[in-house]
């Protein structure tokens, strides 16, 4: 599969969002040796596993977008008839509840 057609950034690491930075750095080494222009010669590959690592490892830029994910949830979530709340709340993570089970 290539690395273009995961869904997160997270995915292209191969981690978890609530990854450290420190892991999130030794993934991205060890992808980098797998990926890397002088060994497989697929330059993409490479350049998206290396803009990712710049992206997470940066603690102002990763909480960018992972509010930037968290605002994506919010919208694909009902809101359970109430037009001023879309189901989110700190604690409980009711649209990732909604998607695992398919509700709509």
């Amino acid at each position: 599969m290539a690395l273009g057609t995961r869904g997160s950034l997270y995915e292209v690491l191969r981690v978890e969002p609530t990854t450290m930075i420190s892991e999130i750095k030794m993934a991205y080494q060890s992808l980098a040796k797998v990926y890397h222009l002088d060994l497989s010669g697929n330059g993409r590959d490479f350049i998206e596993i290396h803009k990712t690592y710049e992206m997470l490892s940066d603690p102002t830029a990763r909480v960018v977008y992972d509010m930037s994910l968290v605002s994506r949830r919010r919208t694909r979530t009902t809101s359970f008839g109430c037009l001023c709340w879309s189901g989110f709340h700190p604690t409980r993570r009711w649209e990732i509840i909604v998607e695992e089970n398919g509700d709509n």
